[in-house]
């Protein structure tokens, strides 16, 4: 049987009237294994400090009744307090307090606002070290070891004589041999890094003729050629106002730095691709506006976000995901080394950074004294022309395309905020005109926000106001020859707009989550008109219904339909749902499993615009769906186009292998009719036959179908 024991978590007391300011060290530092004590005024901090002694302490130096320069105090004059870390929290411009705080016996400061990712780092640090001090003041040998473990050593100089003593570790940070040692100060410098060498020798030479203190940071090469951080540290013991020796330490801060380097880099640069974070670019941002009003220039920012990338990201996998964002760095940079506009002069100087990242599939370029918005379309067409060659990775060869949003300083934004909102507003704007679009920011854009904004509130009270009606556009079987089923399509008559189209308003009722709500009554107002002409005894019929992405994820979907139809009596197979095939492979397995209980229910799916995204057999075969459907991009040009023809013909050959019914949609013309009979084509919906009606006229049109006028006027 193995005893195991485990460590402690440290023990934080945070005295801080601030509520929000415990909340947060709960969350952050619970994270990271800390235990936490919370206490709002220096009194209760004093009295819990009794009872539990804590590793470390944080305390706020404005406090209301007894502030933290009082606590402090009171803390310090504490038996067996001295060792204790305690770090003031305090404004990072407040010098006065900082300054004060030292001299009552603080650790360390933490300038507000905090940075709260690198908090954990520094106090564990911080504990640390003081573990380290009181296993020094023990005993020595447990000095010693704790030199050894702390990569730390002591030295004493004897001025008069010129003698130095050194302990063994002070050979081992400095990389030195015992026989290289004569005892002499020169001893010191023979591996120092000889950039160094003339600042060590003045703090030494000013620590003997004027008994000033020293702490230093040097470089010091070891005999494999490895380049250490060393920091050495020295005092003088004053006598009749005379040096006689100086006492001092050095460190192997080697690890330290590193480690605070790396912090640095997670805080301010991109893991993944090395560019700066957002965090950084802010900064860079900052500099650059700066820059612009001193010298009276422009910058432009082009935020590019990369079209697609969560379906590319899932469908091979976040390997090859997380290689087009390196790949695509990679690119940008190039771009920007080979063009004329990088970030020029002292105050705006980090040409590196001027490509960033922002977050998932999102970047920007800076570009430094641009002449006028041109510069920024010659880049971006350079950018574009360096995305016509595929990225190949882990095997598969990938095309990108991009949407950019384009802000200029001055004129779109007076600060780093208003400016990135603006860019990244006009770059949302981009994406929804198509790939590899660019989109200027203007208050135009501002004036059709608020347009949409304004139709958004509208259509919240459309369902209630009785505003939303279903036409109904028939489906025609072509070896029956007879209607067999209906598409029933929404339509808005806005009060004031008239009848506006669902191209408008159902992107604005995906955005706003309002398509839920609205899906629901598309399906329970068509499932209750098939219903009533079923009792009217009209010919069998299906009746169609697109679902949106937001539809098909929301957790209460399937309940809903199963409710809509219990109560309005309809079987399931009069029900048929048109998914497009986005929906599917945004998230197969689970698109697969909603599927499932739909075809379990007896409901039909057919797949709607089949062939302008990313089909594949390798998801259709695995799919429970029963129907494609050819987008009316591809009939639309028949008989004229020799490439739609053939893949049209191929997408009916592909469903019948498939087992799988076909319907043609935007059919208009004979021509185009009778091609897609000729190849076996099953259904068919278009303008040739009839445009979608009101429930009204689709009834006549069923009954003037089946007396045989099979052209009508509709």
């Amino acid at each position: 049987m193995t005893n195991t024991t485990q460590e402690p978590m440290p023990l934080i007391l945070a005295i801080d009237d601030d509520e929000t300011i415990h909340l947060i060290l709960d969350e952050i530092l619970g994270r990271e294994d800390f235990e936490v004590l919370s206490a709002s005024n220096g009194k209760a901090g004093l009295e819990m400090f009794r009872q539990r002694r804590p590793d470390l302490l944080l305390l706020d130096v404005m406090m209301p009744q007894m502030d933290g320069f009082a606590c402090l105090e009171a803390l310090r004059a504490m038996p067996g307090t001295q060792l204790v870390p305690i770090v003031m929290l305090t404004g990072a411009d407040d010098v006065d307090s900082i300054h004060r705080c030292f001299e009552l016996g603080a650790t360390d400061f933490i300038a507000k606002p905090i940075n709260w990712p690198i908090l954990p780092y520094r106090l564990r640090y911080l504990i640390r070290a003081n573990q380290a001090l009181a296993n020094l003041a023990r005993s020595e040998s447990v000095l010693r070891n704790a030199q050894k473990i702390a990569h730390l050593g002591n030295w004493d100089w004897e001025i008069n004589t010129d003698r130095i003593t050194c302990s063994n570790q002070v050979f081992k940070v400095l990389g030195l041999t015992p026989w290289e040692f004569h005892g002499h100060r020169q001893d010191l410098f023979k591996t120092v890094h000889p950039a160094e060498i003339f600042r060590l020798h003045q703090a030494l030479e000013l620590s003997k003729k004027h008994g000033h203190a020293f702490s230093l940071e040097i470089r010091a090469i070891h005999d494999d050629q490895t380049v250490h951080v060393v920091q050495i540290q020295g005092e003088t013991e004053l006598q009749e106002g005379l040096g006689l020796m100086v006492h001092g330490t050095v460190q192997d801060i080697t690890e330290r730095r590193n480690i605070e380097e790396k912090v640095r880099f997670l805080s301010y640069y991109d893991p993944l691709t090395g560019l700066p974070n957002r965090n950084l670019f802010k900064e860079i941002l900052g500099k650059a506006i700066n820059h612009c009003d001193h010298h009276q220039t422009m910058l432009a920012g082009l935020f590019i976000g990369i079209d697609r990338f969560k379906r590319i990201n899932e469908t091979l996998g976040p390997s090859v995901g997380d290689g087009i964002l390196q790949l695509f760095a990679d690119r940008m940079m190039q771009v920007m080394h080979n063009s004329d506009y990088l970030a020029e002069g002292k105050e705006a100087d980090n040409s590196e950074a001027t490509v960033s990242r922002l977050g998932g599939n999102e970047f920007t370029m800076m570009l430094m004294n641009i002449r006028d918005m041109h510069d920024s379309v010659k880049v971006i067409n350079h950018i574009l022309k360096a995305l016509e060659t595929p990225f190949n990775v882990e095997g598969h060869e990938i095309y990108l395309s991009i949407y950019i949003g384009i802000a200029v300083y001055p004129g779109d934004g007076p600060n780093v905020d208003d400016f990135i909102k603006n860019g990244e507003f006009a770059m949302n704007h981009a994406h929804k005109q198509g790939q590899n679009v660019y989109q200027f920011f203007s208050k135009s854009l501002n004036v059709a926000a608020f347009h949409r904004l304004s139709m958004e509130n509208d259509l919240r009270r459309a369902i209630e106001r009785d505003e939303l009606i279903l036409h109904y556009q028939p489906k025609i079987d072509l070896k029956r020859n007879q209607v067999v089923g209906m598409e029933a399509l929404v339509r808005w008559q806005h009060p004031d707009l008239g009848l506006v189209s669902p191209a408008q308003f159902i992107p604005i009722a995906e955005d706003s989550g309002l398509i839920v709500p609205i899906s629901e009554w598309v399906i329970s107002t068509a499932c209750n008109q098939l219903r009533a002409w079923q009792r009217e005894k009209l010919p069998p019929l299906i009746v169609a219904v697109n679902v949106s992405a937001v539809q098909f994820r929301h957790k209460g979907f399937l309940q809903s339909l199963r409710t809509t139809l219990e109560t309005i009596g309809l079987a399931p197979e009069g029900l048929k749902l048109e998914l497009t095939e986005s929906i599917l492979l945004d998230d197969f397995s689970e698109a697969f499993i909603t599927l499932c209980e739909l075809r379990s229910m007896g409901i039909q799916i057919s797949i709607d615009d089949f062939g302008t995204g990313y089909s594949s057999l390798a998801y259709l075969k695995k799919l429970p769906i029963s129907e494609l459907k050819i987008d009316r991009s591809f009939i639309r040009d028949i008989p004229n186009s020799v490439d739609d023809m053939t893949i049209v013909s191929a997408i009916i050959c592909l469903a019948k292998t498939l087992s799988l019914d076909v319907v043609a949609e935007g059919v208009e013309t004979e021509q185009q009719l009778n091609f897609l009979d000729q190849h076996g084509c099953d259904m068919v919906q278009g303008y040739f036959f009839s445009r979608p009606l009101v429930p009204q006229e689709f009834v006549r049109f069923v009954r003037d179908f089946e007396r045989g006028d099979k052209k009508c006027d509709y």
